[in-house]
């Protein structure tokens, strides 16, 4: 006795749709033969005669309209399951490490989430907030699947490094400052002014002092009368009065326009500081390439707001 075979069934449904064994092969692109076997197999298994002759070509009997209702069932399920299980195939799960300094890993990487998980919900992340140097060698000993970060000094080789936005250093003041009133002032000018940095490692506090040493300025000649370790207290010294600081455009944006600062541009910072997600050189897993390749269409856009004037 032969089974039942879903092509046995597409061809019986073809064969009582066009009323003819012959149309029916045609539109199958096969023999009559052909479609003669699997109507007398399925005939066979059921133990049924499922068409009979009338001038209008074959008409289905009592035993052939039963089986055409369930056997158009049985194709539709099939056809949903399979594309169930062709979409479990590309749905993503499990957890993606992420090690972040503080302007990517908080005005960047959480919109990059967002959009990541708009397609493949089942997803997670966890994000661990560092500066960007120890992000860095947090990726190296494979404690997390990548690092976003504002620096690539010293690791340039070791990894792939993809830019997801761009910043410019700016330097805040309280708004009662005397440069609060300045568009733009040059690096001489704020060395006058008590200092608020960062930490050693703060991938902002390297560039800072990058841009120093391009400019001929030492960064010891900075008065640092704070060091703290992330950029929203540095905003807040700010904003209590503890002197001035150099910090990154986005995350100022937000402090200027909810007044707790004033942004002032340095003439020597004109060049953007590129924000990176970063990956190491080596295959990943098959959610950590997604993800990578998502980050490829990503970028970050800032605006400047002005200080609230109420």
């Amino acid at each position: 006795m032969e089974t039942i075979r879903f092509d046995y069934l597409n061809t019986f449904l073809t064969v009582a749709r066009t009323r003819s064994f012959s149309v029916a092969a045609k539109e199958l692109k096969t023999s009559q033969g052909t479609v003669s076997h699997h109507v007398a197999a399925l005939e066979t298994y059921f133990d049924a005669e499922l068409f009979k002759r009338s001038a209008n070509g074959v008409e289905l009997t009592d035993e052939g309209a039963t089986l055409k209702e369930a056997a158009e069932k049985i194709l539709q399920q099939a056809q949903d399951t399979k594309a169930k299980i062709s979409t479990a195939k590309l749905n993503l799960a499990g957890t993606i490490k992420i090690a972040a300094s503080s302007i990517p890993g908080e005005h960047l990487i959480p919109s990059l989430i967002s959009g990541f998980q708009k397609k493949h919900p089942d997803v997670k992340f966890r994000v661990k907030a560092e500066d960007s140097l120890t992000s860095l060698g947090i990726l190296q000993t494979n404690d997390a699947d990548f690092a976003a970060v504002g620096t690539t000094q010293g690791f340039e080789e070791k990894f792939d490094f993809l830019q997801i936005g761009e910043e410019q250093l700016v330097l805040i003041v309280p708004c009662s400052h005397g440069l609060a009133k300045h568009k733009s002032v040059k690096l001489s000018e704020i060395l006058k002014y008590p200092f608020v940095n960062r930490e050693e490692t703060s991938g902002t506090r390297l560039e800072i002092e990058r841009l120093l040493e391009k400019n001929g300025v030492l960064p010891q000649k900075l008065q640092v009368a704070l060091e703290l370790g992330s950029t929203e207290s540095v905003i807040t010294a700010i904003s209590e009065g503890r002197g001035t600081s150099i910090i990154s455009s986005i995350a100022a944006t937000k402090a200027q326009a909810a007044g707790l600062i004033k942004i002032v541009k340095i003439q020597e910072a004109e060049t953007p500081r590129k924000l990176y997600i970063v990956r190491p050189k080596r295959p990943l897993l098959k959610i950590s390439e997604a993800f990578w390749d998502f980050c490829k269409g990503y970028r970050f856009k800032n605006e400047a707001i002005s200080c609230s004037t109420g």
